[in-house]
């Protein structure tokens, strides 16, 4: 109990920061702030600093829709099997937006010092490691997974749609880490889009199939 509630915690600290921080540097903030870059990485869009909130603020209402979403879940008791791997989703996800909201804060003072394309495709594909990593462990639920029409008719279907998919998301979401060092820009953006398009389609297809043959009805 003690771990979990430290994690908890952790994990609130998390979401909170971006608005602590966004709060705190504002007074020194340019009156106008980077808040859009293009598939290159480059800038292309500025806006008043009070812009800066925005970020913040949908990292701390993330976190909190992740946290009460179980809630309205008819098969909310089914988040108690799976409870780590909720938990990570939760984390991993505050963990990103308070990445963002760094490089968007860091960006604001020095507009090119930050190779924003790669942070924010190594960012992502470091959380769709993560999430594979728990996915087969996912139970049946409405809101978390693999929400096909087929793998929510069936159990059967659902587990193994995410057995599939946990390894597609966990290689996909490396594959797309490792991308970002090596490349950037415009070459970046297609590989990762490629990448994720997979990771998306595939278990989808699967789930599809696995119905449509009679396997998993």
């Amino acid at each position: 109990m003690k771990h979990k509630a430290f994690w908890e915690t952790m994990l609130w600290i998390c979401a909170a920061l971006p608005l602590a921080a966004t709060a705190a540097l504002y007074p020194l903030l340019p009156e106008v702030i980077p808040i859009h870059w293009n598939a290159s990485g480059e800038i292309d869009g500025w806006g008043p600093r009070f812009q800066a909130f925005i970020l913040a603020a949908v990292c701390l209402g993330v976190s909190l829709l992740l946290r009460f979403l179980p809630l309205l879940d008819p098969k909310r008791n089914s988040y108690r099997q799976f409870s780590r791997g909720y938990f990570a989703v939760r984390l991993v996800c505050a963990a990103f937006f308070c990445l963002m909201q760094g490089v968007t804060l860091a960006s604001a003072f020095h507009p090119a010092a930050l190779p924003i394309d790669r942070l924010t495709f190594g960012g992502m594909g470091l959380v769709f490691c993560v999430m594979g990593n728990f996915m087969p462990k996912f139970k049946h639920n409405y809101f978390c997974g693999i929400r096909t029409p087929w793998s929510l008719a069936s159990e059967e279907n659902w587990w193994r749609t995410h057995r599939l998919a946990g390894l597609f998301w966990f290689w996909g979401g490396l594959a797309i880490a490792v991308l970002a060092v090596f490349l950037g820009g415009t070459a970046l953006t297609l590989a990762a889009v490629v990448v994720l398009s997979v990771v998306g389609l595939v278990p989808v297809v699967y789930s599809w199939w696995l119905w449509q043959t009679g396997r998993t009805r």
